[in-house]
């Protein structure tokens, strides 16, 4: 459907609603041109929920945010980054981002963008990345509820086309082929002959982007919605093994991915994609994951392989402490033997000994190795079901002593 005001006011939250009030008056008042632009405009074609409020205006944004936020009142916040043309305001819980229109120039593929300030939308809508993403609405003045769509977007969502909007795309900025999976995953498109022949040939300017950014697009992905379509076009479409040659999308995480289809937090998503892959820690290295990933990773890792064996103490000693996030991901992974496994995790993590260390010591035990292994013995013995009372327990720690003891004099 063509996109419109009435039906932007009808899908939006009402902290959202007060934010767009809030900037419309501004830029009815300034007499300031004001444009929705990108996937709000798209998914108010789709007529879904809109998400991220993304606003353009050819004027700068940090007095018109300032202004906005004056509105707004009490409550409101915003950040300034004057040096990029952005800002951003926030109300409760909703967010509104403001960009002034611009060009973008790119010198070398990876590098970031060379920025010119212009005044018309069209020009803005230029330098984006797939038609569908290149519509803007007007929401202000004489260009109130008019559609921008340059590139035939709309046409493209009815036939269900993911189309490029110039051949250096994925040249300049190969994040976009992330960008490129997770649209065409989420909105059930696909690349026309031209744009295939772009994708395939873009991978290999995948390795021009560090490490970060392309976790950046890994976090919105598991966000954004259908995270395992999106991987199964990335690795469909070479991009998983052109960000690293290891990285692929194994048939457990697959599996594990397959009918969830909400956000789903990020620590989780990256261990079901990593932890099955055998250099998987040279691809955290390559996106340079923080460390409560990397962690989170090698922990599910070893809850899968523990799940092949049997659950001896000694096995479950190794795997306690694991995090509920890499708990969630080896279930997710495996489904059929982990709940047994981590049943009895959880039962080895809440048994203690039958005596502590204080009366150990009181019975002659020193303080050292044979203090923390004479606790380790006991705590076994309580969760295999060998050693009940506490009289039985003093009873093996005396006779364990004595023997030792013996043994000592011997030498």
């Amino acid at each position: 459907m063509r996109p419109s005001l009435p039906q932007l006011r009808a899908l939006v939250k009402p902290a959202q609603l007060a934010l767009l009030d809030a900037a419309t008056n501004e830029a009815a008042t300034s007499g300031v041109s004001l444009w929705l632009v990108g996937g709000a405009v798209r998914d108010l074609a789709l007529g879904r929920p809109v998400h991220d409020l993304d606003l353009a205006l050819p004027v700068e944004v940090a007095p018109f945010a300032a202004a906005v936020i004056t509105r707004l009142g009490a409550g409101a916040t915003g950040e300034d980054e004057s040096r990029f043309g952005t800002a951003s305001v926030r109300f409760e819980d909703a967010r509104l981002d403001l960009a002034r229109l611009r060009t973008e120039r790119y010198v070398s593929p990876g590098a970031l963008p060379e920025v010119a300030f212009v005044s018309r939308v069209e020009d803005d809508l230029g330098r984006r990345d797939f038609s569908v993403n290149a519509m803007a609405l007007g929401l202000a003045g004489a260009e109130a509820d008019v559609l921008i769509d340059p590139s035939g977007g709309l046409t493209d969502l009815v036939a269900r086309r993911l189309r490029v909007l110039h051949a250096r795309l994925f040249e300049d900025d190969a994040t976009r082929l992330w960008r490129g999976a997770r649209t065409a995953a989420v909105f059930d498109l696909e690349p026309d002959e031209a744009t295939a022949r772009l994708i395939a040939d873009g991978t290999r300017y995948l390795d021009t982007i560090s490490g970060d950014r392309i976790t950046a697009e890994l976090k919105f992905t598991a966000r954004r919605g259908r995270a395992g379509r999106t991987l199964a076009l990335a690795h469909a479409w070479g991009v998983l093994r052109g960000t690293h040659r290891a990285l692929r999308l194994d048939t457990s995480s697959a599996r594990a991915l397959q009918h969830r289809t909400g956000p789903i937090v990020f620590e989780v998503f990256m261990a079901v994609l990593l932890a099955p892959l055998p250099e998987r820690a040279a691809v955290l290295e390559r996106l340079a994951a923080p460390r409560v990933v990397a962690t989170t990773v090698e922990q599910t890792a070893r809850l899968v392989e523990a799940g092949a064996g049997a659950a001896t103490p000694e096995v479950l000693e190794g795997l306690a402490g694991a995090t509920e996030d890499a708990r969630t991901a080896a279930r997710w992974l495996d489904p059929e033997r982990q709940p047994a496994l981590q049943r009895d995790l959880g039962r080895w993590e809440r048994t203690r000994p039958v005596l502590g260390a204080e009366e150990l010591m009181r019975l002659g035990v020193p303080k050292g190795p044979a203090l923390g292994v004479i606790l380790g013995r006991l705590r076994r013995a309580r969760y295999l079901g060998t050693l009940g009372t506490r009289a039985e327990a003093r009873r093996a720690v005396r006779e364990s002593a004595a023997h030792e003891g013996t043994a000592e004099s011997h030498d």
